[in-house]
């Protein structure tokens, strides 16, 4: 009985041991292809809703798409609805940091007034979808401004269903067999390009010929050509900054009452950052301000604003009290950050030259 029983308890502790085993095995087993590739890498903190604001009404939002289900390399509307409060400025950050999944190409936006007051903006966003699996698209943050202050809330996430394209093929083992190497043909195009180049070089030589042998005129008129004007594409937030900077300017208040027009012009120039950059306004300091825009803001942009913010720090908070001629300067050179801004790469570099 004794040995019957030790049998016992050695079958039963082997049993309790092989089955972590197998479990652990199956685990491992069952761990590729299922979260890895089904959802975007992580983009940093979990994004929650901002702080109220003057007691508004939080806008309501939310995130849909069409088709949920797409194959791979064809493109997919997102559509973030948002119900706000007029007093409330809405907005989507200037681009998306989906990739490598998603790749955006287009958005365009669609207002409408609803029966009980509120506003109703329909964003639609196209993407692209460039990666195979159950994804997700995360949550978008839509900021809100009112009263000078910014606030922001997130929508839900969006489940995407990106497919092969042997999906639609109903025996996926009709694949085509092996067929034998094909010589290729290689194009010498060094006879053509030789040829080229003396046709060219006899052209030029005509034309030189040409040129020096016709007669010089006794006297020669220089015409001036104007100078061609290059206008900055104006988006709506430099739109709305550049009538705010015209309204402040006519009331004349950075002459009668500094301090209360340099805290407004500075007020303006933040709310347009943070609706043409998608920076946060709320509790930053003009050094953190700066800082967050060095990242979006185009490098001499980014030049001047440093250089405004400190003009304007010394009347918010150094008491100086500027003159006339000093406040109109500090209006001009608010527009000129505005226009750097959002002025073509190639314009600002041209005129930084």
């Amino acid at each position: 009985m004794r040995t019957l029983a030790a049998i016992a308890i050695v079958a039963l502790a082997a049993g309790v041991v092989s089955v972590p085993d197998a479990g652990a095995d199956a685990g491992v087993a069952a761990l590729p292809d299922a979260g890895v590739a089904a959802a975007p890498p992580d983009a940093g903190p979990v994004i929650i809703d901002g702080p109220d604001l003057l007691g508004l009404a939080r806008p309501q939002v939310s995130a849909a798409a069409a088709p949920s289900r797409v194959r791979l390399g064809d493109t997919l509307t997102l559509f973030v609805d948002v119900i706000f409060d007029d007093k409330v400025t809405v907005h989507l950050p200037a681009t998306l940091d989906l990739a490598p999944y998603f790749e955006e190409t287009r958005r365009s936006s669609a207002d409408e007034h609803r029966s009980d007051g509120t506003r109703k903006r329909i964003f639609q966003i196209q993407l692209r979808a460039w990666e195979l699996g159950d994804l997700r698209i995360p949550p978008i943050q839509v900021g809100y401004t009112a009263g000078g202050q910014q606030s922001w809330v997130v929508t839900n996430t969006v489940p995407i269903e990106v497919v092969g394209s042997l999906a639609d093929v109903d025996d996926k083992t009709a694949l085509l067999g092996d067929t034998p190497p094909v010589q290729l043909r290689r194009r010498d195009w060094r006879g053509p390009i030789i040829g080229l180049v003396l046709v060219v070089v006899v052209v030029v030589g005509l034309v030189g010929w040409r040129y020096y042998r016709r007669p010089r005129p006794m006297s020669s008129t220089v015409a001036f050509a104007a100078p061609v004007a290059v206008r900055a594409r104006m988006t709506g937030p430099a739109e709305r900054a550049m009538a705010a900077l015209d309204e402040l300017a006519a009331a004349g208040t950075l002459v009668s009452d500094p301090r209360t027009g340099y805290d407004e012009v500075v007020t303006i120039m933040r709310v347009f950052a943070s609706e043409q950059f998608g920076v946060p306004i709320l509790d930053r300091t003009t050094a953190e301000l700066l800082r967050s825009l060095s990242r979006a803001m185009p490098a001499p942009a980014h030049a001047l604003a440093g250089r405004w913010f400190a003009r304007c720090d010394l009347v918010k908070y150094a008491a100086e009290r500027p003159g006339s001629d000093s406040s109109d300067r500090d209006l001009s050179a608010a527009r000129e950050v505005i226009i750097a801004a959002v002025a073509p790469p190639s314009t600002v570099e041209a005129a930084g030259g």
